[in-house]
């Protein structure tokens, strides 16, 4: 298996134990600690959501120009940032959106249950974690930053012991048959399990069989995925059954679901000499 591990990266962590930092150069991952950074996240998803992907902000969401809802306040907020950027603004370069089964007792939902039906995830004992509203920076989609991301994912996890993660990952647009081979590949090759499959609601299923098996070259159809579900697929992820079309962000969304044992096998955090923060910091 290919390793996926940076050389050389610098990790912090805070006086409770808790990991805080994780830095590779000029970039870095760590959960937001301030309103501020939220805010500067919601802004990323902002510019890639709606202003990027063709999404349709409310008239709030225009007005303030960040992507929010109600999920936002009771989530972590995982972030990479690139302290070469003089604009803290602007120095949030990608984000994912973290919600725990045991943090959403306070909304009363997870985000992935507007689209699916994810009563066999929810069955899952012990701690699950929902992913969500991910999204990198143009200029930033590559290797590296994906890895920090993976990275960080896998400290949260580890921190949480979690077992299981799940969630939406999209395709670009809501034309079905632009991304008819991808689709079916996905339907396929990588349908979740029964025990814990994600179902599209019944009122908003879209099918993603649109081509037999024996038609697709497996190769080309893994190369029009999105880089996000070949992250998925890549530490063995699942996904759903049937699509869903939301027109809001003007995306075609999938579910997906990750048991976490070869997440932390494959991003494993190997640190010589870990340095300290402050909780404050």
């Amino acid at each position: 298996m290919e390793s996926l591990v940076t050389d050389n990266p610098r990790m912090r962590t805070t006086a409770s134990g808790r990991w805080g930092e994780i830095r590779v150069g000029n970039l870095a991952v760590k959960l937001a600690s301030t309103q501020r950074e939220i805010e500067a996240a919601q802004s990323l998803r902002y510019r890639i959501f709606y202003e990027e992907m063709g999404g349709k902000p409310s008239a709030e969401e225009r007005a303030l120009k960040r992507d929010f809802d109600m999920f936002d306040a009771h989530c972590d907020h995982l972030l990479v940032l690139d302290y070469d950027l003089a604009d803290p603004w602007r120095r949030v370069v990608g984000t994912y959106r973290l919600l725990t089964r045991s943090a959403a007792r306070a909304p009363g939902k997870f985000y992935s249950e507007s689209e699916f039906d994810i009563a066999a995830i929810k069955r899952e004992k012990g701690e699950i974690l929902e992913l969500g509203r991910s999204c990198v920076d143009a200029g930033y989609r590559n290797r590296a930053v994906m890895q920090l991301l993976w990275r960080g994912i896998a400290a949260y996890v580890s921190q949480h012991d979690i077992k299981l993660m799940f969630g939406c990952a999209s395709f670009a647009g809501n034309d079905v048959k632009t991304h008819a081979l991808p689709l079916s590949y996905l339907h396929h090759y990588h349908m979740a399990p029964v025990a814990m499959r994600a179902e599209a609601l019944a009122d908003q299923y879209v099918e993603m069989n649109l081509m037999a098996k024996d038609s697709i070259e497996p190769k080309e159809a893994f190369a029009a995925l999105p880089t996000l579900i070949k992250g998925y697929l890549r530490v063995g992820g699942y996904i759903g059954h049937g699509a869903v079309i939301d027109r809001h962000c003007n995306t075609i969304d999938v579910g997906v679901v990750v048991k976490t044992e070869l997440v932390a096998e494959k991003y494993a955090l190997r640190y010589s000499t870990p340095t300290t923060a402050k909780d404050d910091e």
